[in-house]
């Protein structure tokens, strides 16, 4: 996703993932660098843990941004574990202006129940009609949705 965001135009991507994962996402930036034609895009890999994630700062770079204008969360939702601090992670980062697209394969009852109970909580929750936007036919397992913090 992040790979794709650069593709689209995205003047800076923050992919993040656990630790272990860093050397293939970072190998797979340096095979796709030729993808985006804009040579000033800026793509990092940074290691975000759910359950101590890093100041946002640390994240971008130490650029002074107290919140991301776009989260792109790719297929994140699959053990009720992790929904919390997910959720928790996606409240630390994000701001009422800050556009966030998740999508992912609903993989049990459980989790996908949590989860969208969570995200209905804190973000006005948008299900994206794919067929409508884009004439993209998607099993019912997988969902795109786009939120935005509520005003409280």
């Amino acid at each position: 996703v992040g790979l794709a965001a650069a593709i689209c135009g995205c003047k800076e991507v923050v992919m993040t993932d656990l630790s272990y994962a860093l050397p293939l996402m970072k190998e797979n930036v340096d095979i796709n660098r030729t993808a985006w034609s804009d040579n000033d895009v800026i793509v990092s890999c940074k290691e975000c843990d759910w359950f101590q994630p890093p100041p946002l700062v640390e994240l971008l770079c130490g650029k002074d941004n107290s919140k991301a204008d776009v989260l792109l969360v790719a297929d994140c939702v699959w053990l009720s574990s992790l929904i919390a601090p997910l959720l928790q992670t996606l409240n630390q980062y994000t701001h009422y202006s800050t556009e966030v697209f998740i999508t992912y394969q609903q993989r049990g009852k459980e989790s996908h129940g949590l989860f969208m109970e969570g995200i209905h909580k804190l973000f006005d929750v948008v299900d994206v009609d794919t067929l409508a936007e884009a004439d993209l036919v998607k099993p019912d397992v997988f969902h795109l949705l786009h939120c935005k913090r509520k005003v409280s």
